[in-house]
């Protein structure tokens, strides 16, 4: 699994601009340009939950309902709308 580097610091508020092209179609099919070998869904919810700063502010792009008939990509989508939400109220 790729990890971030443990010496990986902030200096101040940190907006997040998630790209769901970044994962692996197997995990988010529904979307423009699909990276095979891309993120998994645990991979991004670690990133999510362990990357020290003050998140102030997040997008989720790139999804493409047409590319996405039973709602794979928009059920990860949530989940990373859930988690990035309760990583700005802390």
């Amino acid at each position: 699994m790729r990890e971030w580097p443990a010496s990986l610091k902030f200096d101040g508020p940190l907006y997040v601009s998630l790209d769901l092209d970044a994962l692996d179609p197997a995990f988010a099919p529904g979307v423009s340009h699909h990276e095979p070998g891309g993120l998994s869904t645990r991979e991004v919810l670690s990133i999510i939950q362990n990357t020290p700063a003050t998140l102030v502010g997040a997008d989720i792009v790139e999804y493409n309902p047409a590319r996405d008939p039973v709602g794979v990509t928009a059920a990860v989508a949530a989940k990373f709308y859930k988690e990035l939400v309760a990583r700005m109220m802390q």
